[in-house]
């Protein structure tokens, strides 16, 4: 096919550019090449950074899984050892709590025997000093009536030995001197602690 002379004017025009652009457009060629490289291993970097990251992703979304598992399993297991600690210290104090009532209830009981002992001694003993009470009442009351009597037994002799000297006395017509020597001498010995009996059993005597 004959060249026309628009195909000759664009090859001319080609091989112009080709003169004046050829080195730079090579250049840029190689540095797109080059860019396009980096590109290709900074991709399969990113990808191999990427599956990396997946992987350690993936280990640590098993790891983190694991832990769970071992959270839950020792907070499972740390729930029941509270459980059986609570249910072991709960016994304890439900047999300290018995054994309390047990031992307050023996003290009441103690007490309360001791009380009732302590009321029984104590009527005992209120007993034995009424009834002493009592008994030193009614001797004293003996007595006082002893008393009683022999002193109305003494006052019935005196006034009876009083009536036979006033009665002596008036037989022997005594005179008002002498009688009133006589109460004088009785009022001085009475005051001196005699008693009337040896004054009369001196009036007896002959003399």
């Amino acid at each position: 096919m004959p060249e026309t002379p628009a195909t000759l004017q664009g090859e001319s025009v080609e091989r112009i550019r080709d003169i004046i652009f050829g080195p730079k457009m090579r250049d840029y060629e190689q540095r797109f090449e080059a860019l396009t490289r980096d590109l290709n291993r900074l991709q399969a970097d990113l990808d191999n950074l990427a599956e990396q990251l997946t992987a350690k992703d993936a280990a640590q979304t098993k790891n983190l899984q694991a832990a769970r598992q071992e959270l839950r399993q020792a907070n499972g297991d740390l729930r029941n050892e509270l459980k059986s600690e609570a249910t072991r210290l709960g016994g304890q104090l439900a047999e300290q709590q018995t054994a309390h009532a047990n031992a307050l209830q023996a003290a009441r009981q103690e007490l309360a025997q001791a009380d009732s002992s302590l009321q029984s001694e104590l009527r005992a003993e209120l007993e034995q000093v009424n009834c002493a009470l009592n008994d030193h009442e009614t001797a004293q009351k003996n007595t006082l009536q002893q008393l009683r009597q022999e002193l109305r037994k003494a006052d019935d002799t005196l006034r009876e030995e009083l009536r036979q000297v006033m009665q002596r006395l008036t037989d022997d017509k005594t005179d008002r001197a002498m009688l009133g020597e006589l109460f004088v001498e009785l009022g001085n010995h009475v005051k001196s602690g005699g008693s009337l009996s040896d004054i009369l059993q001196g009036l007896d005597q002959p003399g």
